[in-house]
């Protein structure tokens, strides 16, 4: 979001000017774009956990492979 006042970039989401402090001005339209934005920044944010959680699982499942498997080694 462009600040009219000083035509500072702000995040798309900031209520005021991280510049100047002035008051951005809240349409409906940015409104509906601010939470089209939230909601996809949240689902990308899931995205991101679940795959880092499969991957740690998988990374589990091969620690516990390669234990089972020097254990019949050994044995």
């Amino acid at each position: 979001m462009i600040c009219p006042n000083c035509h500072n970039e702000n995040r798309y989401d900031a209520l005021t000017c991280d510049f100047c402090m002035a008051k951005l001005p809240m349409t409906t339209k940015r409104q509906k774009e601010i939470k089209q934005r939230q909601k996809l920044e949240k689902k990308n944010k899931l995205s991101k956990s679940i795959t880092k959680l499969l991957g740690l699982l998988l990374g589990l499942v091969v620690i516990i492979l390669i234990i089972v498997v020097v254990y019949l080694i050994r044995k």
